[in-house]
């Protein structure tokens, strides 16, 4: 065997031609392995409406997390689900004015009609924490949906019949004990603060949106950013306000502009028509009367836009602060732990 000495010129040129070789081997495989992971990965921040894959269950893309390819798995099926309240007739209250049908408390709902024509019915829901909701039925007779949303106990449903001005005589009033078993009925219905039908725009937009997500933390996101960057901020509405005032999903996407309420109302819509449970919450952040919502996934999740999904609970979504430029860019400030928001009601 010829040995070479240990600094010889020939040693030399052998070295460097094997060093050459491996760099060129080198740079050959991170071309492959680059090209590979590019060609079927998702991008989770690009355009919304997910063109870079289908729904239906046929997207099985990847990203890439440092040296590792974590599969995301199939699209979720993003088609849009509308729950209906229904008044079966079997617990029910009511006068030659209105009525109350509680049959599907257990659903985390109850449902109110008014007979009275043009003059205004309203219904006091106390609720077991205390609470005390205020609806409005509708003139026309149509029943309205008042979800149960503190849960389980015992709710007294109270209506009444304007009689003059400002003041109103009580028409009868019900114990609703409610055992509910359906935890998050009372976030997925439509009702009258979250309103929405099948037909409306805002059902298809969430469709549209949650396209390609291979999560329902990814749906949300979509969603949320969405909203965040298409609806702007509305001043002078926020200024001139009328009590009352409800949000009109249509109206919102029409004008592409709104109030806290708009904000916070058309997201929980979209969250319940992909099967999200979503509680719209009115209250305080801060010193300001605000309107926020808390969104529900079954999934362990991640952060995007500063707002942080742990999983398994429900997480605190402002996107008015967000869109409206007050938090933009530092939202978890606002947000933080919560502490800042004081709920009184949930819708």
């Amino acid at each position: 065997m010829l040995k070479l000495p240990k600094h010889s010129n020939q040693y030399t040129r052998v070295s460097q031609t094997l060093q050459l070789l491996l760099l060129l081997l080198l740079v050959w495989l991170l071309g492959v392995l680059l090209s590979g992971c590019g060609s079927n990965g998702i991008d989770l921040g690009g355009s919304l409406g997910g063109s870079s894959g289908s729904s239906n269950g046929s997207t099985n893309g990847s990203k890439a997390i440092g040296e590792d390819v974590v599969p995301l798995g199939p699209a979720r099926d993003n088609t849009p689900q509308v729950l209906v309240a229904e008044q079966p007739g079997v617990a029910v209250a009511g006068d030659g004015s209105a009525a109350l049908d509680y049959s599907n408390a257990s659903e985390g709902y109850i449902c109110a009609a008014s007979y009275a024509g043009d003059v205004k019915v309203k219904a006091l829901v106390n609720a077991p924490d205390g609470a005390q909701y205020q609806y409005t039925l509708d003139p026309s007779g149509a029943w309205i949906t008042i979800p149960l949303s503190v849960g389980s106990g015992n709710y007294v449903v109270q209506l009444f019949q304007n009689v003059y001005a400002d003041q109103y005589a009580a028409l009868f009033a019900q114990d609703v004990y409610a055992e509910i078993t359906n935890e998050f009925g009372a976030f997925l219905y439509p009702n009258q603060y979250v309103d929405f039908d099948p037909d409306d725009q805002t059902v298809l937009l969430s469709q549209q949106l949650a396209e390609g997500a291979t999560s329902e933390v990814q749906a949300v996101d979509q969603i949320y950013l969405w909203t965040v960057q298409n609806i702007s901020y509305d001043y002078d509405k926020a200024a001139n306000v009328a009590p009352g005032y409800l949000p009109d999903n249509d109206d919102t996407l029409a004008s592409k502009d709104g109030i806290c309420f708009d904000y916070a109302v058309l997201m929980a819509s979209m969250c319940r028509a992909q099967r999200l449970p979503a509680k719209l919450d009115i209250g305080y952040a801060g010193s300001a009367y605000h309107a926020w919502i808390h969104v529900y996934t079954a999934e362990s999740g991640w952060t995007t836009r500063e707002i942080e999904f742990p999983g398994n609970s429900w997480v605190l979504m402002d996107p008015t602060f967000d869109s409206a430029g007050q938090g933009k860019g530092n939202i978890e400030s606002i947000v933080g732990d919560g502490s800042n928001y004081q709920t009184v009601f949930n819708y």
